[in-house]
């Protein structure tokens, strides 16, 4: 018996330049190698870093590599790497998962919202990040499932449990580029200021941007809180990690954060997007510290590379029988 042959799309993956663009991806397929046998390709849309013409070349050389390669399932990541799919439908199960913003929205993306969502009605199965874009989904391709990019809870381990709360000295994370603007930097650093004005904290900001896996590991784990002010997210990652490392979280209500934070002690979701009202959380949180904080995002088994992987093998199986 021959081996499944999965083809994935993707215009997120690592490459010589950007070793961890995309690392989740990367993450994703080879914890599927580790339980299951599988042949696989993956064909790299280099849209951002090389041009944007890539999009377009992938219309031709997509069909191409499906005629040579002859999968069994093609899986999409991202809407707009599904555009070969407006021209040409393999006569092979197609499933896409969709990331947030490429689905979602948030006013200056809504070129590659429109292309996506008619990339969604060409697919057969969609896996998305959360209950609001399962919505947005329904009324264009209802067999739809959310299924989120899983973390690797071995690697991302804290390196230590004592919080590094000194003399009112505290490192909070900011999730993200700053420049990017669905981030909003500006009510992460409003958030900051009140927290030096209202609660005398002296804080250190570290942005999460160009790093490594061990460099962010290192990050989310010696710093003492982490706060996401995103417009617009899926289901972060970043957020994913911090809890495996034991940090605390506060967010606004984006995404699936606030499922991700049920339950978990010492992390919050704020009710509106006020600077006074995430400082005074955040401050709590780190009052708290950080004890059970892996454990109880743990004891959810949902959000691990492992149970991913599975649950990922059995819709693969299900379409393709």
């Amino acid at each position: 018996m021959t081996n499944k042959k999965i083809l994935f799309v993707t215009n997120m993956y690592p490459f010589d330049k950007k070793p961890y663009f995309g690392i989740f991806i990367k993450e994703q397929i080879d914890e599927l190698k580790k339980s299951f046998s599988f042949d696989h390709e993956v064909y790299f849309i280099n849209g951002l870093y090389k041009s944007k013409l890539e999009y377009l070349r992938s219309i031709l050389r997509v069909p191409q590599v499906i005629r040579k390669f002859k999968p069994d399932i093609i899986h999409v990541h991202y809407g707009i790497s599904g555009l070969f799919l407006l021209f040409y439908k393999p006569k092979i199960p197609v499933i896409m998962t969709l990331h947030g913003c490429d689905f979602l929205d948030h006013g200056d993306n809504w070129l590659q919202v429109m292309i996506s969502k008619a990339v969604a009605r060409k697919v057969d199965k969609v896996l998305v990040q959360n209950r609001q874009m399962v919505e947005v989904s329904r009324t264009i391709n209802p067999n739809v499932q959310i299924l989120t990019c899983g973390v690797d809870t071995e690697f991302f381990q804290p390196d230590s449990p004592v919080s590094n709360v000194k003399n009112n000295e505290i490192t909070i994370v900011f999730p993200s580029d700053p420049s990017r603007n669905e981030k909003n930097y500006p009510l992460f650093k409003a958030t900051i200021e009140e927290l030096e004005k209202s609660f005398n904290k002296n804080v250190s900001i570290v942005c999460i941007h160009n790093m490594d896996r061990s460099e962010i590991r290192n990050v989310l784990s010696a710093s003492d809180c982490l706060i996401m002010t995103s417009i617009s997210e899926g289901s972060p990652q970043v957020v994913k990690e911090a809890l495996s490392c034991g940090l605390p979280v506060i967010s606004v209500d984006v995404g699936n954060v606030k499922e991700m934070l049920e339950g978990i002690p010492a992390c919050f979701c704020s009710e509106h997007h006020d600077p006074k009202e995430l400082a005074h959380l955040a401050n709590k949180a780190i009052e708290q510290g950080r004890n059970e904080i892996r454990s109880s995002f743990l004891s959810k088994g949902i959000y691990d590379n492992k149970i991913i992987a599975h649950n990922l093998w059995q819709i693969y199986n299900f379409n393709t029988k």
